[in-house]
């Protein structure tokens, strides 16, 4: 599936480079909560085994590139990729906390998003982004030394792969360009891609 995709970023790229006045291909390490947030099912035990704590830890940054080409004036469109290695999410009993009992899942999302640039002064460039598109999940890792996978009871459904909806709004970006053809840029915002993505930018 992740094959199929990459093609397609790849054949999108493309077209934008022979359609486009001004294509900036970016990369860059998004932070932030969303970027490792699992799907929403938690696992309890029956009342005559005892209960649980339930917390997500590991990853909440991520590699993301993407493509933006402009299509008018201040107004570009543009597809990203971000992956996710894993973030696990740990199970841990009120006197057995030292038994290990976890899953952990890899995740990735492509979006499609607009851009668009709306003061510029010499080399500082400020835009907005939004973007929607589908996060990836892949098939869980499950470790327990007490129980088995199938021993647990699950809110909305046992762990798997999957896909769900994913969106990104960088409500500010802050580009700027020491030469024609190289910038850094940073991002504040919300969705998949996290709270900040920074990274640098190749301007063809």
């Amino acid at each position: 599936m992740k094959q199929y995709l990459i093609t397609l970023i790849a054949i999108i790229s493309i077209c934008f480079c022979t359609a486009a006045q001004r294509v900036e291909v970016f990369g860059g390490y998004s932070y932030g909560s969303e970027i490792g947030k699992l799907v929403n099912s938690k696992p309890s035990l029956p009342d005559e085994i005892g209960s649980m704590n339930v917390g997500d830890q590991g990853n909440k940054g991520a590699f993301t590139i993407g493509v933006n080409a402009r299509v008018f004036k201040g107004l570009s469109a543009g597809i990203s990729w971000t992956s996710i290695n894993n973030t696990e999410r740990r199970f841990s009993y009120p006197h057995h906390s030292s038994f290990p009992n976890n899953f952990k899942q890899g995740s990735s999302s492509i979006l499609f998003s607009f851009k668009y640039d709306w003061f510029k002064f010499l080399k500082l460039n400020l835009y907005s982004r939004a973007g929607i598109g589908a996060v990836f999940y892949n098939t869980p890792k499950f470790h327990s030394e007490n129980y088995q996978f199938d021993n647990f009871i699950w809110s909305n459904g046992a762990p798997k792969a999957c896909t769900r909806l994913a969106w990104q709004v960088s409500f500010v970006g802050i580009e700027y360009r020491p030469i024609k053809w190289v910038g850094v840029f940073a991002e504040g915002g919300l969705g998949r891609q996290g709270a900040l993505l920074a990274g640098l930018k190749v301007f063809i």
